[in-house]
């Protein structure tokens, strides 16, 4: 039988991150896990191979068509220069087959009597069909080409029924194991975003997605977000509807997907994170940042239970806490020390939890010196105060109780600080008149609304990472201009830098000690975009920059480039912590919430097989559909080395997980090998098709033509994918 083809992994399961928080195991349970991942990675691939080869193979045997060969892997002859490598890694004889594992492990195939994918071997393959010499002579009656066009069709289309069949096969094993995985609670918000906008908060569970018939109560979070990801991309301007469970309330909201959060790849996105728990997981604190040098007593594995005495909430829908309560506590108690109770594991398994209590200080800003001129509003929360008080987006804050507007960075703390009074906030509005310039202070309007904070303090950090700042205790997204507002004279000297200076690109120049620092905090890749010249754009905003610089260990220099009177001038300020500055996030890493969906009996277990399989299905021929008609690029195409890092991935969370994987590529596996392309089963399926329309087979030479062009159409899609692999690689 023809090749199989394994390269196309839809490869948008992959989030790089930029920021990696790990504790090193040692080295030897290190390189065991890793090996174990590897031999279950290895044992799952060839699996889904071998089943999609064994359809073809039991399919001709029952029809009598003798198999020559039966391979997981292909078996090409190699050689560098004068040594010649083995072309597999075992075989053996057992009958008129011969089976094997090649050695290029790109996928499969079986070979029948009759049958070769290799245009170069068509007039001898044709000639060892026949009984006798001539092109006259009958044909041998087990060879494949004498065998009815139907029975041909059914030995083609074989091996993609069996890969549909164990497709579900798997995944209801899995379902009857148990597959862990993150539940569609929303566990943060990105201020300013499309769900901001639209009044989603952490708690809410999202129910059904799209285009979805019924509601889901175990919808994982990775399928919302390729939902929304995949409809983005396909509608590009359309609204997703959502259905959201919020205590026994139900909404129904429909926020448009956006990509400015992921400017690079384009990934679509409504700005939602996924949901975590109140357990430390990894390290709890940067490396080198103000709280790891505070050395708190927090080990990985740490529950957090309480704050200042106070017990934290139990979510009865998981019967623990969310780590959205601690985060909201941490942010009502932003500018002063908490103390945590902690439940501590044992050593051992079965060893009793014990309590301590840990204080962790406030945890000051890292500033430059400098702030910004604050932009216009972009965005005002559904039934926040601030809608309900007339603020509209496009409006430009000016005041806070008489107080002029001059740091856009330090505002939120600001208003944070005001919590449970009212405050007055003073905005200049364009007209909106015709020819009026809405950055002019001409045709305009001074508003004064009265709002009325909530009681206690609230933040939003996911908003900076939209490139926003937000007042989210009023409801208010600002945009931070690049134009310097405001200068301290004790952290820039000598007008390095003046206000009206507009930031357009800055350097870090760490030294030894820092960049060490800097290595334990960011992957090579993260590494590697920090440490060169960043643009001040879209791409990184001032909020951004912000954001990013908190992880940065202080005293470090940043090397900025300004333009000043049509020239452009450089500065060097010095990283520092504030002294009366707070920032209102205590440490990272969480451990995710997680949930297991397991079902008692095997019925269940294959009905959700089958919708599972369908919904890969799907996936798949939508992902196809958009690839032909342009709308998803080449980064939605993945490799060897892309499929074996998400099977990796999914391995490290368990069997179930790595199951679950299979059962897409399986879905993926069977329509790649069906689409109309010659040397694959679907082009098989097309000549057959025309042959049975015809009543003749479709002539050999074009069949031969055809055949050459698919296959170096194919070699040249699998060149791109293993190179696109490896450069992904390259840090």
């Amino acid at each position: 039988m023809g090749s199989t083809l394994l390269i196309d992994s839809l490869s948008y399961l992959n989030v790089d991150f930029l920021q990696i928080a790990a504790t090193e195991p040692s080295r030897f349970s290190a390189m065991l896990a890793t090996l174990w991942g590897f031999i279950q990675v290895a044992l799952g691939l060839g699996f889904v191979i071998f089943v999609h080869e064994l359809g073809h193979f039991l399919a001709a045997k029952t029809f009598g068509v003798r198999c020559d060969k039966f391979y997981v892997g292909f078996d090409v002859p190699i050689s560098i220069g004068p040594i010649k490598l083995p072309s597999t890694l075992g075989k053996f004889q057992w009958g008129e087959t011969e089976y094997g594992i090649g050695i290029i492990p790109l996928g499969g195939y079986v070979k029948m009597l009759g049958q070769d994918d290799d245009p170069r071997k068509a007039e001898e393959e044709a000639e060892r069909t026949r009984l006798g010499n001539g092109a006259d002579a009958p044909l041998d009656p087990r060879s494949y080409p004498a065998k009815p066009v139907w029975q041909r069709m059914i030995i083609i289309s074989a091996g993609v029924v069996m890969n549909l069949i164990f497709a579900v096969l798997m995944a209801g094993v899995a379902y009857r194991y148990g597959v862990p995985y993150t539940p569609t609670v929303i566990g943060d918000v990105v201020g300013g975003g499309p769900a901001w906008q639209a009044g989603v908060v952490p708690g809410d569970k999202l129910l059904k997605v799209g285009n979805m018939t019924d509601e889901n109560p175990n919808l994982r979070f990775d399928d919302f977000r390729m939902e929304v990801a995949l409809r983005g991309k396909d509608g590009r301007g359309t609204a997703i509807p959502l259905t959201i469970e919020r205590g026994n309330e139900k909404l129904e909201i429909a926020p448009l997907p956006t990509n400015r959060y992921d400017p690079i790849n384009g990934m679509y996105a409504i700005g939602v994170v996924s949901p975590s728990s109140t357990t430390y997981a990894m390290k709890a604190f940067p490396k080198g940042s103000f709280l790891e040098k505070s050395n708190p007593d927090i080990k990985e594995g740490d529950k957090v239970v309480a704050v200042d005495g106070t017990p934290l909430p139990i979510d009865a829908r998981f019967n623990q806490p969310l780590g959205s309560e601690l985060t909201s506590i941490f942010e009502a108690k932003w500018n002063r020390p908490v103390k945590l109770t902690i439940e501590r594991p044992g050593p051992k398994k079965e060893d009793p939890t014990t309590q301590v209590e840990v204080e962790i200080p406030a945890v000051p800003v890292k500033t430059l010196g400098i702030d910004f001129k604050i932009g216009p509003i972009t965005a005002v929360r559904k039934d926040s105060i601030a809608e309900a008080a007339g603020v509209k987006v496009g409006d430009t804050i000016l005041s806070i109780d008489g107080e002029a507007v001059t740091k856009s960075l330090q505002l939120p703390s600001l208003v944070a600080s005001k919590a449970g009074q009212t405050i007055e906030l003073k905005v200049l509005r364009s007209s909106g008149e015709a020819g009026s310039d809405p950055k002019s202070n001409e045709a305009a309007t001074e508003l004064t609304f009265q709002l009325a904070t909530t009681d206690k303090a609230q933040f939003n950090n996911t908003s900076l990472f939209g490139g926003v700042m937000t007042l989210a205790s009023v409801g208010i997204a600002y945009e931070v201009t690049n134009i310097v507002s405001s200068v301290d004279p004790a952290l820039v000297t000598n007008d390095a830098i003046k206000v009206g200076d507009e930031l357009a690109q800055i350097r870090w120049e760490p030294s030894d000690e820092a960049k060490k620092t800097l290595a334990e905090i960011y992957s090579a890749k993260g590494m590697k975009i920090v440490l060169a010249d960043q643009l001040i754009d879209q791409s990184l905003t001032v909020p951004s920059l912000f954001d990013q610089l908190q992880d940065a260990p202080a005293d470090m220099d940043i090397r900025h480039y300004l333009k000043r009177d049509g020239k452009t001038v450089e500065a060097v300020t010095k990283l520092q912590n504030a002294t009366d500055w707070f920032w209102f996030q205590r440490g990272l890493g969480m451990k995710p919430l997680s949930e297991i969906h397991q079902v008692d009996s095997y019925a269940e277990a294959i009905t959700l097989g089958a919708g599972e399989t369908w919904r890969r299905f799907k996936e798949v021929l939508s992902v196809l559909r958009m690839l032909a008609t342009g709308k998803l690029g080449a980064s939605g195409l993945g490799g060897p080395i892309k499929i074996f890092q998400v099977a990796g991935q999914e391995a490290s969370q368990g069997v179930s997980r790595l199951l679950l994987f299979l059962t897409f590529l399986s879905a993926n596996l069977a329509i790649l090998n069906f689409l109309p392309i010659p040397a694959l089963d679907g082009g098989h399926m097309v000549f057959l098709t025309a042959e049975a329309i015809r009543g003749k087979p479709v002539n050999e030479a074009l069949q031969v033509r055809l055949t050459l062009v698919g296959v170096m159409c194919l070699l040249c899609l699998m060149a791109f994918v293993i190179v696109k692999d490896v450069v992904d690689l390259i840090p």
